[in-house]
């Protein structure tokens, strides 16, 4: 599985971050396990009129000033697209970069691409035609079918390690099969993706299905980063301090804090070895009164 893959032992410290006002561009730099890390964002449509995210360059900047004043200094633009590079993408962050600088807002944006899980990934990347995280061999893919898990997931997140790329797999807990089935997350741990589960759905405004298994992830430590997904200011904001907060309420401070650290490697392009999943927590049969204790918040 390479080294993004499930370890022997619990989450490790973390023993160096990077820091500064540009930490994607200065990876030298270097801080102590004291020190705060800087909160990163990998999943956002922040590039104006490309997807269904932010409709103009004052919608993005807009979103921009939520995602910094929630804390995040380095996000990423991930819109939708399809097995080809969109070429308008660099220049759209770029342009977004030079908004944020305007405006005085305190935040770095690094390009990204958010793509349906299929075998062509691995071939596209060696033509050049992918926007992984940052330029780093990280990849964000989601199902391909909303309603559908494909035998030939954990094969084509393999494949994808074999091609050199490092696939983050978006928010699972979303479909309907995972909800149904949250073991099916362990095939995709199992075959190297490091899992991404959305801060909406942590929080519950992804609807009660979407919490409870995000809720079984993060404690079956299955989940790995937590992103905003945002598209727009108000309404799917570029927030995720929250559910940060919630995640170590769920597994612990040391976790929550290993899970801030590993979305920083992610636009370093630096590998993440996972901890090793807890199956039986996803196949524990949660009581009602369990359920409306994670929806409720409370222990």
């Amino acid at each position: 599985m390479g080294e993004a893959q499930a370890g022997e032992s619990g989450v490790g410290a973390p023993e160096e971050v990077a820091t500064g006002t540009s930490v994607t561009r200065d990876s030298e730099t270097r801080q102590t396990p004291g020190h705060d890390i800087p909160q990163v964002d990998l999943h956002s449509h922040l590039v104006p009129a490309v997807d269904d995210g932010a409709r103009d360059e004052e919608m993005a900047v807009a979103m921009l000033r939520v995602a910094a004043a929630d804390g995040t200094r380095i996000i990423a633009a991930t819109p939708h697209a399809d097995g080809s590079r969109p070429a308008t993408i660099p220049d759209a962050v770029q342009r977004l970069n030079e908004l944020a600088q305007e405006a005085e807002i305190p935040i770095e944006v690094v390009p990204g691409c958010e793509y349906k899980l299929t075998r062509y990934l691995g071939i596209f990347y060696k033509q050049g035609r992918l926007i992984t995280l940052n330029g780093k061999p990280y990849v964000l893919v989601e199902l391909p079918d909303w309603n559908e898990w494909p035998r030939w997931v954990p094969r084509s997140l393999a494949a994808l390690l074999e091609d050199g790329l490092w696939p983050v797999f978006a928010h699972p807990e979303r479909h309907p099969p995972v909800q149904r089935n949250p073991e099916l997350v362990l095939e995709a741990v199992q075959a190297g993706a490091l899992v991404q589960i959305n801060a909406g759905s942590l929080l519950g405004s992804n609807g009660r299905e979407a919490q409870r298994v995000a809720v079984l992830l993060l404690r079956a430590r299955a989940a790995h980063l937590i992103a905003s997904d945002s598209h727009h200011p108000q309404d799917r904001p570029p927030c995720i301090s929250a559910a940060l907060e919630r995640a170590a309420a769920l597994a612990g401070d040391d976790y929550a804090r290993w899970m801030r650290w590993a979305a920083l490697q992610v636009v370093l392009g630096e590998r993440v070895e996972v901890p090793q999943p807890d199956p039986e927590i996803l196949r524990s049969d949660e009581s009602w009164l369990d359920r409306v204790r994670d929806w409720l918040g409370t222990p």
